[in-house]
C-alpha cells in the first residue's frame, strides 16, 4: 500500500512539477512562446530578458509555489507516522525524506515538462522553493553562494550548478543521513543534466554573462 502511495506522490508532483509558468505566463499574457526567445529556456531569467520583471517575478513565484503544493499534497497522502513505520530501520529523517521526494519529482517535471514536450526550465527556481521547505538554513547559504559566484563572475548558470553541487554537502551537514544525500545526489545529478549545455560554453569560455546585450540558445535557467 505504501509503495503506491509513493509512486502516487511521485506522479502528482511530476504533473504539478510539468506546469512550467515561463510557458504558461508567456502564451496567456505575450501570445508567445518564451522557449522561442532569448535563451530558449523556460525559465525566470528568460522571462525577465525577453518580457521584463513582473513576468519574470511572476514565473518563479509559480515555479515555487507549485513544489510547496506537491509536498503538501504528499503529506495529505502518506502520513508521517505511516512513513516513519515503513523508514523505521533505515534511521533516517521521514519528514524530510517525503518533503525530498516529492521535491525531486516536481523539478524533474519543471525541467521535462509532460505538457510542453519535455522541453522546461533548468529547475533553480523550483528547486529553490523545495530547499526552502525542508531547511530555510541551508536554502539561505545555498543562495549565499550563488549570490557569491554571480557577483565574482557574472554567470547565472555556474550559480545554479554550485548550488546543486552543494546541496547534498549541506544535507550531509545537517542531517549526517545517508538516505536524505542519496536523494540529494539524484536531485543534484538531475539539475546538473538540465545545465548541460552551460557547462559546455562554461568550458569554452562562450557562456553569456549576466547583462549581456544577447543571449544564446539554452544560455541560462
Amino acid at each position: 500500500m505504501i509503495v503506491a502511495k509513493l509512486i502516487l506522490v511521485a506522479v502528482i508532483s511530476y504533473l504539478l512539477g510539468s506546469l512550467n509558468f515561463g510557458v504558461i505566463l508567456s502564451k496567456f499574457f505575450k501570445k508567445d512562446d518564451v522557449r522561442e526567445k532569448g535563451s530558449g529556456n523556460a525559465g525566470t531569467t528568460n522571462m525577465m530578458r525577453s518580457y521584463g520583471k513582473t513576468l519574470g517575478i511572476l514565473t518563479i513565484i509559480g515555479d515555487i509555489v507549485k513544489v510547496i503544493i506537491a509536498i503538501e499534497i504528499a503529506f495529505q497522502i502518506i502520513p508521517v507516522e505511516e512513513l516513519k513505520m515503513l523508514l523505521d530501520s533505515l534511521d533516517t529523517n521521514a519528514q524530510i525524506c517525503l518533503k525530498s521526494f516529492a521535491g525531486l519529482f516536481a523539478v524533474i517535471g519543471h525541467i521535462f515538462p509532460l505538457y510542453f514536450g519535455f522541453k522546461g526550465g533548468k529547475g533553480v527556481a523550483t528547486s529553490g522553493g523545495m530547499v526552502i521547505f525542508i531547511n530555510w538554513k541551508i536554502a539561505l547559504i545555498l543562495f549565499a553562494i550563488f549570490v557569491v559566484t554571480l557577483l565574482l563572475t557574472k554567470y547565472v548558470s555556474l550559480g545554479s550548478i554550485l548550488m546543486a553541487i552543494f546541496y547534498p554537502v549541506m544535507i550531509w551537514l545537517f542531517y549526517k543521513d545517508i538516505i536524505l544525500v542519496c536523494i540529494a545526489c539524484v536531485f543534484t545529478f538531475v539539475v546538473i543534466i538540465a545545465h548541460r549545455c552551460n557547462i559546455k560554453k562554461l568550458i569554452n569560455g562562450t557562456e553569456n554573462k549576466i547583462g549581456s546585450k544577447k543571449s544564446k540558445p539554452n544560455e541560462n535557467q
